[in-house]
């Protein structure tokens, strides 16, 4: 897979994947880093479809992407749409600091990386998992997560295989169906993967589990947040699960007591030229979110 969660899932600096690539270097002989594109890092209806499977927290809480759309320090006139934060539902302190996070990007670094780059300048010591380019974003990102009470990653590492993923885990399978998946464990139990599961038809996705209490700086444009269908889904395994349907790719995201999950499936109703041309259907979506025993991802 070539997609990444940009910025994530939108334009991700070029500065900030070489520090990862770097930072990864020094804990693995030879790392692939791949953000979440998703293509790391669009709804049309004037109305949500919503389809209640079961009356749980989740399933009469709809929170829809239009409510996780944060400040895209990184936007261009090229690469437009709407930009969602990953790591949690709206009232969740990982949202907010992620939202606050990218409100200062936007308004006081959108052109540090460039400028650094030409003088030289390094990222300060243990910011190098974020798009911290001086000392000055460096205390703004401290008291951001000090506000939320949250804490930095310290460390990534690369798997390159669903068992060596499990194994980083120390989790049992959780996945169904899965033929290909690669990506990075941080510390905490966090991860980010590009995957593909074969059954009836190819799935390519990108799988993200952000660890509540950590903070992370993911993002995905997901183009036009009000043209998705949505609806609540309660999967194979009982988990309650928010799924997003669009034209070129599905959200599927889960608050789970102690993480939270986003998928970005990369194709929607009208397909994906790149990596699922046929068109996904609703029954396409609902038996992929089956593939996940959600609850293990906890």
């Amino acid at each position: 897979m070539n997609d990444k969660w940009d910025n994530i899932f939108g334009e991700v600096p070029v500065s900030f994947e070489e520090r990862m690539r770097t930072t990864l270097a020094s804990l693995e002989d030879k790392p692939k880093v791949r953000r979440l594109h998703v293509p790391m890092r669009s709804l049309i209806a004037a109305v949500l479809v919503v389809a209640l499977l079961g009356v749980t927290a989740l399933a009469t809480n709809l929170f829809g992407l239009k409510s996780l759309i944060v400040a895209d320090p990184y936007a261009t006139p090229e690469a437009r749409g709407d930009v969602i934060a990953l790591q949690g539902l709206p009232e969740s302190p990982e949202f907010k600091a992620n939202a606050e996070w990218m409100d200062y990007l936007k308004t006081h670094s959108a052109d540090q990386p460039r400028l650094l780059s030409a003088s030289g300048a390094e990222t300060p010591a243990g910011y190098e998992l974020y798009s911290v380019e001086s000392t000055e974003s460096a205390r703004a990102l401290d008291g951001i997560v000090k506000k939320y009470g949250l804490t930095l990653h310290t460390s990534a590492e690369d798997f390159f295989s669903e068992k060596d993923l499990y194994k980083k885990l120390g989790e049992a399978p959780f996945i169904t169906n899965c033929t290909a998946i690669n990506g990075y464990v941080f510390e905490d139990g966090s991860f980010q993967a590009d995957g593909t599961n074969v059954a009836g038809k190819c799935y390519e996705y990108q799988l993200a589990r952000y660890v509540k209490g950590s903070f992370s700086e993911v993002t995905l444009n997901v183009g036009d947040a009000e043209g998705y269908d949505e609806w609540i889904y309660t999967t194979a395994s009982g988990a309650d699960v928010q799924l997003s349907m669009g034209p070129d790719r599905c959200v599927l995201l889960a608050d789970l007591p102690d993480s939270f999950i986003a998928v970005n499936l990369l194709g929607g109703t009208s397909g994906n030229s790149i990596f699922m041309p046929e068109p996904v259907t609703k029954a396409d979506l609902e038996a992929f979110a089956d593939f996940f025993d959600f609850s293990s991802l906890d």
